[in-house]
């Protein structure tokens, strides 16, 4: 994610010109092209591409990219809502852990020392989860990153699994039922952190909806053609025949198309934010953020730092 004030001009830079060079020289050479036509063509005059009917279809075209890109912005903020979601129950599953799951609450748990390894174990599972969360979406490899603050056997146990979050929640909500016994205090605690489990696979889902669930293609494609088009359109009907070239119009023009291959490619890069892209949801930041928390919340102090952005961007 680019921070506040991050975009500057070498981010700018990175992000348009050096992912769309060939549609940079692209438009310079469809305006060239058409400084040559109304050479070769003298019909190619101001009555038959009037500037007038050119700006109306820009107008819409413009209409038309504007609605692509809220719709993609409108995934790329319920992505961010949906970690946001996350960071909390994971502060609430860490806080009903270490301080509901205590010695005198929980008969299975005879010594405070086997309640501190039972916090550690729930805390340090729930973060194998949240890393294997993000590797998932961003379609990388989640082990053995992610399961690096697991049990050795147990992480051994998750390479057959296909979706390695779904089973860590599993496995919570197993550890935890067969510790907690049918005492009528100890199933009220269950139930209080087993819908912490049930928010936590909740906001999964719709993270995996997102991710799962494509743009249709036809929106997309219409998109780029008509973008193409007013570009085109736009370089023919603002030259005037035998004026010459009037630089201050070749980049006036420029700037104008560009300008709606820009918006587009914002659209298309917030459709999808869970790619590992600068304009992404912060996942990495955001697990960081919570293994800082919890580590906190079980009393531990040797913590890793918080992620910076590097060159304005947060990932």
């Amino acid at each position: 994610m680019i921070i506040r004030g991050g975009t500057g001009f070498k981010t700018a830079f990175r992000m348009f010109v050096t992912r769309n060079w060939l549609a940079v020289l692209v438009v310079l050479g469809i305006e060239s092209g058409a400084w040559w036509l109304h050479e070769l063509v003298p019909e190619l005059d101001s009555t038959v591409f009037s500037a007038g009917a050119v700006g109306v279809l820009a107008t819409i075209v413009g209409i038309f990219v504007a609605f692509r890109f809220n719709e993609a912005y409108g995934r790329w903020w319920e992505a961010r809502i949906l970690w946001g979601g996350m960071v909390n129950v994971s502060r609430t599953f860490a806080r009903q852990v270490t301080t509901l799951l205590t010695p005198d609450r929980v008969q299975n748990l005879g010594t405070r020392e086997e309640a501190r390894a039972l916090h550690r174990e729930l805390v340090y599972r729930h973060l194998a989860y949240v890393n294997a969360l993000r590797l998932s979406l961003r379609r990388q490899a989640v082990l053995p990153e992610a399961t690096a603050s697991l049990d050795p056997e147990e992480a051994e146990n998750l390479r057959s699994a296909r979706n390695v979050p779904t089973q860590l929640t599993q496995r919570q909500a197993a550890r935890l039922t067969a510790l907690l016994g049918r005492d009528t205090t100890e199933q009220i605690l269950l139930r209080h952190v087993d819908e912490s489990l049930t928010q936590m696979t909740e906001l999964q889902g719709g993270m995996e909806r997102i991710k799962q669930t494509a743009f249709p293609d036809a929106v997309i494609t219409v998109t780029r053609v008509l973008v193409w088009m007013v570009g085109i359109l736009i370089a023919v009907a603002f030259i005037e025949p035998d004026a010459g070239v009037r630089w201050f119009e070749f980049v006036a023009v420029m700037v104008i198309v560009l300008s709606f291959l820009l918006v587009k490619q914002l659209g298309e890069d917030l459709n999808d934010p869970f790619e590992n892209q600068p304009n992404d949801t912060p996942m990495t930041a955001l697990c960081r953020t919570i293994e800082i928390d919890m580590r906190q919340q079980l009393g531990e102090t040797d913590l890793p730092p918080s992620l910076e952005p590097v060159d304005g961007v947060l990932m």
